[in-house]
């Protein structure tokens, strides 16, 4: 069955409600969007003799760390310039 027409209180009610939700996600969820949008800076640039491609970890390499940074995942140096 169809429901009758919307009564005066939903007609008020509804605009309200939309503009509270849209505060809502203003105020809390936009600037949580915007900081995981934003492109990142790495810490440091890497050149490519500090990088070696590597698509899994493949055990601990003295001096090196594996993780993903802005070469892409592999093993990293791991000495301060």
């Amino acid at each position: 069955q169809m429901a009758g027409a919307p009564s005066q209180a939903t007609k008020v009610l509804a605009p309200l409600v939309a503009v509270g939700m849209a505060g809502c996600f203003y105020w809390f969820a936009e600037p949580r969007l915007r900081s995981a949008l934003a492109p990142t800076v790495p810490a440091r640039l890497y050149g490519e003799a500090e990088f070696q491609v590597a698509p899994s970890f493949q055990g601990s390499r003295p001096g090196w760390v594996f993780k993903t940074d802005h070469r892409g995942v592999g093993y990293y140096c791991d000495k301060e310039e």
